[in-house]
């Protein structure tokens, strides 16, 4: 029944009996169908003409010298990752630990849309899990990716996609940066906070050492 989650799904009344074993409508086939019917409908004349004005004009803000980034917080830290390895960000996320696998860095196995992906601290893994600061505002779970590999890690607060000018970058501190559990390469203020940019090769090359087993 197409539209079945509009009735008796999440943004229904909830009496679903697949719900309780779903979750979310959005890991049921029958909201899988609805969104590919969505997506495989013919295309008016006036939506062709609103996706054309509204690629053009992204070619337009795609200037060189700008880095689109999402920031976010752990903990009292913010810190940014390049919007590009950026999969989704949902909803926070409990994890379901791993016997003789879970750990400080890998937290478990959480599931985003019917897949199963590696939970991460970002947070133990920056030294950043006893830095204090403000509680979660809207603890998120972010969903990232590089060259197949793909994680999630919680985050306390998302600030959002944020254009920074690469001039406006100020190079990590000596101490900063050699740090052992540094993966600054470079800073950067945003809504008068100041955000460390993350070294992605450094990051899932660390990564990728913590979750080998």
């Amino acid at each position: 029944m197409i539209g079945c989650w509009r009735e008796i799904g999440i943004a229904g009344n909830g009496t679903c009996e697949r719900l309780p074993e779903m979750i979310h409508c959005r890991n049921c086939a029958e909201y899988s169908r609805g969104g590919r019917e969505l997506f495989d409908r013919p295309a008016s004349p006036e939506l062709l003409e609103e996706w054309n004005a509204a690629l053009a004009a992204a070619k337009e803000r795609a200037k060189p010298g700008i880095l689109s980034v999402v920031v976010f917080r752990l903990n009292a830290e913010w810190f940014a990752l390049r919007t590009a390895l950026f999969v989704e960000v949902t909803e926070q996320r409990s994890p379901h630990t791993v016997p003789f696998r879970t750990g400080a860095t890998f937290t478990g196995l959480v599931n985003v849309n019917g897949e199963l992906l590696l939970s991460v601290s970002l947070a133990r893994l920056l030294g950043v899990a006893d830095s204090g600061g403000a509680p979660p505002v809207r603890p998120r779970t972010c969903v990232v990716t590089r060259e197949r590999e793909r994680v999630a890690f919680p985050v306390d607060e998302v600030l959002g996609v944020r254009r920074v000018e690469e001039a406006a970058l100020k190079p990590a501190p000596v101490t900063v940066a050699k740090s052992p559990a540094a993966h600054t390469v470079s800073l950067f203020e945003c809504d008068g906070r100041n955000v460390g940019l993350l070294d992605e090769e450094k990051l899932f090359a660390t990564l990728g050492r913590n979750l080998s087993w």
